[in-house]
């Protein structure tokens, strides 16, 4: 079966050569006959792995942010009997939730016990990239993908984030894996697999419908018009989109009734304020908070290049990279009308190998611009090896933010307000930050419910000057426009508790007394 997969790629390539491919273009497509990996690149592999464990373990156990914090209260602290049973909203990441309950239970409750299935999937999906890569491209731009993921300030930050990203990423990765053999070998175990990871990745988070579905498109379309070569047989992909289904059904069984309740009867709240258009400028700021804006620019530019690469040489890559963002995108707007950058994280990987591909594709034709013919492809190399390189050291240099930060600083604000607050004065908190300060940390303060501003000028006429600690301050605006309003015009002393999480600084700051001190007040 490999000698006649390897040959039909062979007539793939002799065909693919006439359509006036690059040079780099030409490199890739004949970097993917299927073949072990040899001692070198498995030494290669092992040692990005490592390397991506040593920079993931620094501060896996620093404080929990908000999701984290909802999603330990309302999961990972239920017996696992109540875990598979109920589904308390789009916080719940299922699968993930399964896993952080065996791994408290295994090691107790801790920050990083929390994190740990999180940083074991990450870290796997490093080699997985790899081997993913090598399916589809050049050994050398599989070895650039999988350094580039290994430095990444983003999966970095995912791999140590209580939630189920990391792992949805890997599903993903490995669908598209078994999906790019199935078509073209075909054989029941590959699809038999596929059913598995897809049902496992839609148990993790139901974003990977949209996986699944654009790969169903990939089956149905594609192989008729790709190189893919005779013999391809419709009755695999049905096997494996029927067992991912039915796998997924099962999974869900025990709270079907609740997801289809939440999806169907409760619409989002939050459809004003996470637009499409509000989703692009925050994945610009996130991408430009981990690479730099010069790196950012360079990674856009040449991501554009590499579409237009593979839309050249590897339109069946293509389709697996973009088609999942797209329906994502269409998905999650006609569904509940939200969209946040977070749900893309999962296609990470694919986002780095067409800003490989762009790059090395990039490389080879400046190469051919300036030198002869003779030497343009060592320029190339060089120009192409000299991008990668400076991306790879934008995204290590910011690395250390991960480390010296939390995602956010509920606890830091916490003793310091404790440490300066009078007995006289009067701590309040609202908005999102009450569960983390009412439910997780149990602090005896004043919790204002919506519409209760009012009670801010009530505690200052009688004479108390009052500690506000706020987070996330498009949610507060939203919801308590009145005690926002109190805030824009006079709470004062302003101190913030950075953390690495894109507006959740945690903010302290006072609305002094309208009237002589008054008596301590008991919450």
């Amino acid at each position: 079966m490999l000698r006649e997969l390897n040959l039909r790629l062979s007539q793939r390539i002799v065909a693919l050569r006439g359509r006036g491919l690059s040079m780099a273009e030409q490199e890739a497509v004949e970097g993917i006959h299927l073949r072990r990996i040899g001692p070198k690149e498995a030494l290669l592999v092992s040692a990005l792995t490592a390397i991506a464990l040593a920079l993931r373990l620094p501060g896996l156990d620093s404080g929990l942010w908000l999701d984290e914090i909802l999603s330990l209260l309302e999961s990972y602290r239920m017996p696992l009997g109540t875990v598979v049973k109920v589904f308390p909203g789009d916080t719940q990441h299922p699968l993930y939730a399964v896993s952080t309950n065996i791994s408290v239970m295994a090691f107790g409750e801790a920050n990083w016990v929390l994190r740990l299935p999180a940083l074991l999937f990450g870290v796997a999906t490093v080699p997985l990239l790899y081997i993913f890569a090598r399916a589809v491209t050049s050994r050398r731009e599989a070895a650039f993908a999988s350094i580039l993921l290994t430095v990444s300030y983003h999966h970095v930050w995912f791999s140590q984030n209580a939630r189920g990203y990391t792992m949805l990423a890997f599903w993903t990765l490995l669908c598209s894996l078994l999906l790019w053999h199935g078509l073209d070998a075909g054989s029941w175990p590959i699809w038999a697999g596929y059913g598995t990871a897809a049902a496992f990745g839609m148990y993790t988070h139901l974003t990977m419908v949209f996986v699944v579905a654009s790969h169903a498109l990939v089956a149905l379309f594609v192989p008729a018009r790709s190189d893919v070569g005779g013999g391809f047989s419709r009755r695999g992909p049905v096997l494996g989109l029927a067992l991912a289904g039915l796998l997924s059904l099962l999974l869900y069984s025990p709270m079907i009734t609740q997801v289809l309740d939440f999806f169907l009867n409760q619409p989002s709240d939050m459809t004003s304020l996470s637009t499409p258009g509000w989703a692009l400028a925050e994945a610009v700021r996130v991408l430009e908070s981990g690479l730099g804006i010069s790196a950012l620019v360079v990674a856009v530019a040449t991501g554009l290049w590499g579409v237009a690469s593979y839309a050249r040489s590897n339109r069946l890559a293509l389709s697996l990279y973009l088609l999942p963002a797209l329906l994502l995108a269409a998905g999650s707007m006609l569904g509940r009308g939200t969209l946040y950058p977070r749900f893309f994280f999962a296609l990470a990987g694919f986002g780095i190998l067409i800003t490989v591909r762009g790059i090395a594709d990039l490389g080879g034709w400046l190469g051919e611009g300036v030198a002869s013919r003779s030497h343009h492809r060592r320029v190339g190399d060089t120009v192409a090896t000299a991008l990668l390189v400076g991306l790879v050291v934008a995204s290590a240099i910011s690395l250390p933010r991960n480390y010296l930060l939390p995602k956010q600083d509920f606890e830091g604000a916490a003793r310091w307000v404790t440490r300066n607050a009078l007995s006289t004065d009067i701590i309040i908190t609202a908005g999102v930050a009450i569960v983390p300060y009412r439910d997780y940390l149990s602090k005896p303060w004043i919790f204002l419910g919506h519409g209760e501003g009012h009670r801010v000028q009530e505690l200052r006429e009688a004479g108390h000057r009052v500690w506000v600690i706020y987070t996330l301050p498009r949610y507060l605006r939203r919801s308590h426009p009145r005690l926002w309003d109190l805030l824009e015009e006079g709470c004062s002393d302003e101190r913030r508790f950075r953390g690495t999480l894109g507006g959740g600084d945690i903010v302290v700051c006072t609305l002094e007394p309208l009237s002589l001190p008054g008596e301590p007040l008991t919450p």
